[in-house]
């Protein structure tokens, strides 16, 4: 697949340009009527729609919609004036309010039965009110947008932030209908009263809430026969981060985050339930507003001392604006997840966005300001005892040679001589060389530390919403200005949303969801451990350097083609590198759909939606003349398309069988193309310098490309069932027809089909429990979906662009045109139950999965021209349990007190591999692997370590250096045992407090940044021995094979911290990454209704918040939540060079009106 292929990449292709056209059109239908927004805004239940019919049908329909009663008279409905309705979403009450409307009749609401009566005429007029008064919960908690209004009337309002509310012309002998979603209604006579209290009760029904589930399908959570953690978009905010995932950790049991951590604009690899993929990325699949959005990282390289270093641009996910998201739904398993297909094994992030809501006058507008803070938290245990040198260069210091003895300024370790007062000849930042006197010898504690800067992030939001019964639409602007840790990085990012829906008519909505943003960054920093870094510039630094010194990085004179780098010629000046090796990045996306429902009939619909998520960057790198990788300078560009439209319909029917039995049946397909282009330009010779154009190369200008493109269209169907609320059963089918593994020669391996069965048993309805037993319920599901690991062209061979102009690479893997998906079959128990009012709820689930054909690469003879073959082999098995407990411990009028924690094990077993194979090696770090051993389970790691002793002591040679074993052993797994949360949310009436703590245990990594800081000298574990030798903790074997405690003094102390701490001494490189974080905390005050009346404001709230705020970790490098980016995967168990992670204090403002 060696094109060349270019283009603006700004311009829309032909098929976005269609879109938007599409979009453009259907945004200004449903723009139509938007300034008519009026209606008081209701609990949203009812949806009905008849013309010109008598109130008893009407009635039903509530009554079937609602689960409340009706109680009448036959009489009472005789004179009825025949009425026409056309509602969506509304409460009960208004539903009723229009029947109701010139109507000799009235209703009262008791116990979720409605009585209908003929309505007295008053003898006379009464007098007109202002009513004012507070809704509440039982505890006395004010309840924020509850529904007031007068019966029979249009006169409504809604509660504020302190649970007020204020009706004006109300007439004395009137009677309030006062509700809240999650609470029964109730109805308050005036009777002459001005001021009123009102408390509502649970209504224990609510608990079952309506979740976003597979394909947009609204279900209700007591039916799922499948576990789901729902989130809600405010607890994304609580303590805001530059990824809006990073709000994930510690929320939903069973998700585990793997943070590149590569800068500013860090990319996040969200895991659900473990790994189970030998080849595939294994990470959940990410759904906003029904448009499927890439997580690739494009095109990356190696992070491990490579011709080029990686650099995190980011991706679609993190650059989601977190402000933008009402509610999120997490399917962690395939039972809940089938009905993607061949995308669906590792569960789904269902993102839902913000709409309009109907207003009680005018439009909504609401401001949203956050400002961060962030500081590094945590450093290596650096020594600056002893100052710059190599072995034997401990007794004297000179910069260039001196009377005092050779140079030792051409290393970059630190096994000099001891700071102590004394004075050498050194560097002169005023010369750029040796000074002409001695200076005193003395360390710079704080060179590295003085380096970086306080990161600082302002986003400030703006939104605007509105609407009424048949129009709703809210647009938001977000702007974000960052700057990072490392000098000159950052980016900018603007994001504009945009939701819009219109009822056309009677039977037909539209609806709109846009996301766009564009994100700029002039300069994000290259990442890993490699002469074009910063972390190799800070692990190179001496103990003796000042940082200052480097901040003039231009001889003068010679400015852009000599660089000063005063210790080492193989290390870049970090200042030259933040301020010329510049990385940039221009990047736009556009996430969106519009989607058409028709009514047929009150049992039948169809639902058509068309969707794209598009992006295009452009990316530049720079390095000017005299850099270590580039001396004559660099200069490329890179032009990303990544495009994928779906076309989708569902038609459901919801037939009415009886009281008992209810029945879903759905069917549905869907068309899907996805393409992927890259160009890339490179000019590695410039002829003069800081001109970075290609007109200023030396040679040929080197054009690469690169694309892939694919298609999948599918059928599926549902059927679900239901009996009296207590029993569910689900099915789900579907079948996708793929081009990824098609052959010219065969279409066989081109139909998957993919099965799930999911129950739900509500036990509370079955059976009459304990009264301390609000909710029971338990749920099992089978599913069979396609798994990770297919990507295009793994049929065919391809032929990639290497470096040389006009040159491609021959492949080395043996195609197999036979190839299949992987099949995940997964079976999951669970229960959910909760007691005390809800007061206390605990949910479990337990799962067990096989994913087999797997796709490996694997080796045979290289006599045979190649490397390897693709097949499809091996078997993977992953277990684990989950917790999530929810509770109340406190609720009184003034304070309430919530606690919740997660809890979460997996296990995965290597069952078998390709025949003759027992081991398949996942991943290479600088040294040791990452391997799957059948028997063992995946992710462990596997290297060298120290020979020991039968009883387990390290054996030292001759010279006093341990020894290493010949052959590899096991070290441990990369993947924790478990991981667990707990967390807190305290209320005491303005004041808001809460905080979030989670760790894991039972995984370890290799640390490259100890690597070379401990084989240097600059770690306080390599201080011991400088001056007198040291006998390591070990034995000596002995002539007969027997062992005596080690009596050898090692006086040549860098070659014995050498053998204990190189690279291929893996053993002494893997460490514990188990850590505590308290990883948010957040208080809040919400300004009294008083104050909000005198500023003109709705709600109005201040606080602060952290992120990262402490930790408890024997990582020694810094955060043990790393992960390290290369190629086009952030990968795990191998650190190198990480970036310092950081602490961050915030400030946020908010207010509406």
């Amino acid at each position: 697949m060696y094109k060349t292929y270019t283009r603006n990449v700004f311009k829309p292709p032909g098929s976005l340009y269609k879109f938007l056209c599409f979009m453009k059109l259907s945004i200004a239908v449903l723009l139509i009527g938007m300034m008519q927004a009026s209606a008081a805004s209701f609990a949203q239940k009812i949806t009905i729609s008849r013309k010109n019919t008598a109130l008893q049908p009407v009635f039903n329909e509530i009554a079937k919609q609602s689960g409340y009663d009706f109680f009448y008279d036959a009489h009472t409905l005789k004179d009825a004036k025949r009425i026409s309705i056309d509602v969506r979403g509304v409460s009960i009450n208004e539903a009723l309010e229009i029947c109701m409307e010139g109507q000799a009749l009235s209703y009262t609401i008791e116990n979720k039965v409605v009585v209908v009566r003929k309505r007295e005429i008053p003898a006379k007029s009464l007098a007109a009110l202002t009513i004012r008064g507070t809704v509440a919960d039982e505890s006395g908690q004010p309840l924020i947008g509850a529904s007031v209004v007068v019966k029979n009337t249009k006169n409504a309002v809604v509660t504020n932030a302190k649970g007020d509310f204020e009706l004006k012309n109300v007439a004395e002998d009137a009677t309030l209908i006062v509700s809240y979603t999650g609470y029964l209604s109730q109805e308050v006579p005036l009777n002459n009263k001005n001021n009123i209290r009102v408390i509502l009760k649970e209504d224990n029904q609510a608990l079952n809430e309506v979740v976003v589930t597979a394909l947009g399908i609204k279900r209700e959570e007591k039916a799922l026969g499948y576990a789901i953690t729902k989130v809600k978009g405010e607890d994304l905010m609580d303590a805001v981060s530059n990824n809006w995932t990073d709000a994930l950790s510690g929320k939903i049991a069973g998700l585990n985050m793997i943070k590149s951590g590569g800068g500013p604009a860090g990319s996040n690899k969200i895991i659900l339930r473990g790994e189970s993929s030998l080849s595939g990325d294994n990470s959940a699949l990410v759904v906003i507003d029904g448009v499927i959005v890439s997580s690739k990282i494009t095109e990356g390289n190696g992070a491990y001392l490579g011709s080029e270093s990686p650099v995190d641009f980011g991706n679609g996910i993190s650059d989601l604006n977190p402000e933008d998201i009402d509610n999120i739904t997490v399917l962690k398993g395939p039972g809940a997840s089938a009905l993607y297909g061949y995308r669906g094994a590792n569960g789904a992030i269902i993102i839902t966005t913000k709409s309009g809501k109907p207003m009680q006058k005018g439009l909504g507008i609401s401001f949203n300001s956050n400002a961060t803070l962030a500081t590094i938290n945590r450093w290596p245990d650096y020594q600056y005892e002893y100052g710059q040198g190599a072995a034997g260069q401990d007794t004297w210091y000179s910069y260039l040679a001196t009377e005092d003895g050779a140079s030792t300024r051409s290393t970059g370790s630190a096994w000099g001589v001891k700071f102590d007062g004394q004075e050498y000849y050194q560097y002169d930042p005023a010369t750029n060389t040796r000074g002409t006197e001695r200076t005193p010898w003395i360390p710079y504690k704080n060179n590295r530390k003085d380096f970086f800067e306080t990161a600082a992030t302002f986003t400030n939001s703006l939104s605007i919403s509105g609407g009424n019964a048949k129009t709703n639409a809210r647009l938001n602007f977000t702007n974000l200005k960052n700057t990072w840790i490392v000098p000159n990085t950052g980016y900018d990012r603007n994001t504009i949303a945009l939701s819009v829906s219109q009822k056309v008519s009677d039977k037909l909505t539209i609806a709109s969801k846009l996301n766009f943003n564009n994100k700029y960054s002039k300069n994000l920093p290259s990442t890993g451990y490699n002469n074009q870094t910063i972390m190799y510039s800070m692990i190179s630094l001496v103990p003796n350097a000042d940082i200052n010194w480097y901040k003039n990085y231009w001889v003068p004179g010679s400015e852009g083609i000599t660089q000063i780098s005063p210790f080492s010629s193989n290390v870049d000046n970090p200042y030259l590198q933040a301020y010329e090796m510049l990385n940039g990045s221009r990047r736009n996306q556009l996430v969106g759909n519009v989607t058409a429902t028709y009514d047929f009939t009150k049992e039948l619909s169809l639902m058509i939606r068309s969707s794209m998520d598009w992006s295009g960057e452009a990316r530049s790198q720079q390095r000017p003349k005299d850099t270590e990788r580039f001396k004559d300078g660099m200069y490329r560009t890179q032009d990303i398309f990544q495009q994928e439209v779906n076309s989708d319909f569902l038609l459901t029917y919801k037939p009415e069988i009886n009281k008992s039995f209810d029945a879903n049946f759905s069917f549905g397909g869907s068309a899907m193309k996805n393409n992927y282009k890259m160009v890339e330009m490179r000019a590695d010779r410039l002829r003069y310098p800081q001109i970075f154009t290609f007109a200023n190369s030396k040679d040929l200008v080197i054009p690469i490309s690169r694309r892939s493109d694919y298609a999948v269209n599918s059928l599926y169907g549902l059927a679900q069932f239901g009996y009296k609320d207590k029993l569910y059963l689900d099915f789900t089918l579907r079948n996708d027809w793929s081009s990824l593994l098609a052959t010219s020669n065969s279409i066989e391996n081109v139909s998957f089909m993919y099965p799930s069965v999911n129950l739900s048993a509500v036990l509370s309805e079955v059976f009459t429990l304990p009264s301390q037993v609000s909710f029971l319920k338990l749920r099992a599901s089978f599913a069979e979906v396609g798994g990770s690991g297919v990507t295009p062209y793994l049929t065919g061979y391809d032929y990639n662009p290497t470096e040389f102009p006009s040159g491609a690479a021959n492949p080395v893997a043996i195609a197999n045109g036979n190839l299949k998906p992987e099949r995940s079959r997964t079976l999951e128990t669970g229960i959910d139950a909760r007691f005390f009012k809800s007061r206390l709820g605990i949910d479990f689930s337990f799962y067990h999965s096989n994913v087999r054909d797997q796709i490996l690469r694997t080796p045979i003879d290289r006599a045979s021209g190649w490397s390897s073959i693709i097949l499809n082999s091996g078997l993977v098995r992953n277990q684990g349990v989950e917790a999530q407990i929810n509770g109340v411990p406190v609720k009184t009028k003034s304070f309430t007190w919530n606690v919740f924690g997660t809890f979460a094990a997996n296990r995965n077993t290597v069952v078998s591999l390709a025949d003759s194979i027992n081991t398949y090696i996942m991943q290479s770090g600088p040294r040791g692997t990452m391997e799957a051993r059948v028997g063992k389970r995946m992710g462990d790691l596997y290297g060298l370590g120290y020979q020991r002793s039968p009883d387990g002591q390290i054996v030292y040679n001759s010279q006093g250096y341990p020894v290493l074993t010949q052959e590899t052993m096991y070290l441990g797994r990369a993947t924790p045992d478990f991981t667990a949360s707990f967390g807190s949310d305290f209320r005491y009436r303005q004041f808001r407090a809460k905080f979030l703590i989670d760790g894991q245990y039972g995984a370890v990594a290799y640390s490259h940044s100890h690597v070379a800081l401990a084989i240097a000298g600059k770690l306080k574990k390599t201080l011991p021995g400088r001056y007198n030798g040291i006998i390591g903790n070990g034995v000596q074997q002995n002539a007969d094979g027997s062992y005596r405690p080690n009596d050898v003094i090692a006086t040549n102390i860098s070659a014995y911290y050498n053998e204990h701490f190189k690279g291929d001494n893996v053993e002494a490189n893997v460490f514990s990454t188990d850590y505590i974080k308290l990883r948010e905390a957040r208080v809040d005050y919400v300004l009294p209704a008083k104050m909000l009346k005198r500023l003109g404001l709705q709600t109005a709230m201040i606080g602060v918040y952290g992120r990262d705020l402490f930790m408890i970790s024997g990582w020694p490098a810094f955060d043990p939540e790393f992960g390290t980016l290369g190629s086009s995967d952030i990968q795990r168990g191998f650190e190198i060079g990480q970036f310092p992670s950081t602490r961050s204090f915030g400030l946020n403002l908010s207010f509406s009106f």
